[in-house]
């Protein structure tokens, strides 16, 4: 069925009002319960001043799980703000991609999202049994802030465009005969007062990636919060750990900035989504002492503002030309604004090869000219053994020289990836001897 054919279809789904009286069909026949990823039901907490009930999560990992009579079939999901409010539709992908094809065996619930062209996310369903789905993603009504309304149903109108569904209430459904099928929960992220930003970096005395018992915090260390436009700064206090207060809704990465004479044994870089209701918990940065600096950084760091501002200030931009790289075509590019450069980092794939490997040495190219990695730091990789940054990056640029154009079933491809996938994990601290 195509996605037209489904707005078709839905477009005509309205019913008299004797046949709902008829067969006595109502709302909530089949409960959803809201889950987080485990399959655990998250508390349900009574408003005092309401006395409606409302399922309270810590963070935006909220999960749907379904009845386990619930009638295998198409069914709709998304999320608004409550009822009684302005009717928002909050969720935030394409609506149209909200289509789950639910599978009932004997009990056991299983889902698919048919119409996505995402991979589907589900975790353990109801209980830990069969699969329930991530609502995510989904943003806040500023009105009634982090308060929302999960909805699930197999007869919908889309008469005012996927952009403004509405589940009929339940009722009879001409196109089956049977009773439709609408329920829904009201769930709470957070106490409302916004997101903060929090985390720590601390002295890896051990070297092995995690906080250990009696590994201390490290004051004074710079941490950016950072979007496509802009970059925030804050210092670690004396605990080692930092808070940015009140981050609004957006995509971010977090980058700690690694002193001179360290070396990170974390991941300088993390992505973290906000959506302005649950505070937001930073994976620890850990660091230790270095005689030099073996601290990569991705290509998605040097393609936000703070990367892109250490591009300007070092003038990388006019040595780009001497590394050889492409584009998707195997066209030699030379990108000369911020914005051209960011269009393309942005923009690689690996239909040719040669762009992937493009990106993932301009990355360390950046991070060898800033100081952030010395290019006599040595890399342990199982294809290509024990090699120097130097040598690596001396040997992408040969190869992009050489082959500039490397698609499915070139004969250089596989070499090519290899090199790429050495420097990927040096940009990404994970292969450092």
């Amino acid at each position: 069925m195509t996605r037209n054919l489904l707005i078709t279809l839905a477009t005509a789904c309205l019913f008299p009002a004797i046949a709902t009286a008829q067969l006595n069909c109502t709302d909530n026949e089949y409960p959803v319960t809201l889950v987080d990823a485990l399959g655990v039901p998250a508390p349900v907490v009574i408003d005092p001043v309401t006395n409606a009930s409302y399922f309270q999560f810590d963070d935006e990992a909220v999960y749907m799980a379904f009845d386990p009579t619930m009638p295998s079939g198409t069914y709709y999901v998304h999320v608004t703000d409550p009822i009684g409010g302005a009717d928002l539709v909050l969720s935030t992908n394409d609506p149209m991609d909200r289509f789950v094809e639910i599978t009932n065996n004997a009990g056991v619930i299983a889902l698919s999202l048919p119409f996505s062209a995402n991979t589907p996310v589900t975790g353990l369903g109801l209980n830990g049994v069969g699969e329930s789905l991530l609502l995510q993603p989904f943003t806040t009504n500023p009105a009634e802030p982090c308060r929302f309304k999960a909805w699930c149903g197999n007869y919908w109108d889309l008469s005012n465009g996927p952009d403004n569904p509405y589940l009929l209430l339940g009722g009879l459904n001409p196109n089956t005969g049977q009773c439709a099928i609408r329920s829904y929960e009201s769930f709470r992220i957070g106490d409302g007062t916004g997101t903060d930003v929090t985390g720590c970096v601390f002295h890896d005395q051990n070297q092995n990636g995690s906080r250990d018992p009696g590994e201390p915090g490290l004051p004074g260390w710079t941490v950016h919060l950072s979007d496509a436009q802009t970059s925030i700064a804050t210092l670690t206090g004396g605990d080692g750990c930092y808070e940015f207060v009140d981050v609004a809704c957006n995509n971010y990465t977090v980058e700690l900035t690694v002193q001179a004479g360290y070396y990170a044994t974390t991941p300088t870089t993390q992505q973290i989504e906000v959506c302005g209701c649950a505070n937001v918990a930073v994976a620890p940065f850990g660091v230790a002492m270095a005689t030099m600096a073996c601290d990569g950084h991705t290509p998605g760091f040097w393609r936000n503002k703070h990367g892109l501002d250490l591009i300007e200030q070092y003038g990388i931009l006019a040595t780009l030309p001497a590394l050889g790289i492409v584009d998707r075509d195997g066209n030699y590019v030379a990108p000369a604004t911020r914005s051209e450069f960011r269009t393309w980092l942005r923009r690689a794939n690996s239909v040719n090869m040669a762009y992937m490997l493009s990106a993932q040495l301009v990355a360390m190219h950046c991070n060898v000219l800033v100081g952030f990695v010395d290019a006599a730091c040595v890399i342990d990789d199982p294809q290509l053994g024990q090699v120097t940054i130097a040598n690596l990056m001396q040997q992408a640029v040969a190869s992009l020289l050489a082959h500039p154009y490397t698609p499915s079933g070139h004969p250089e491809r596989a070499a090519q990836a290899a090199i790429k996938n050495a420097l990927d994990e040096a940009n990404n601290n994970a292969n450092w001897l």
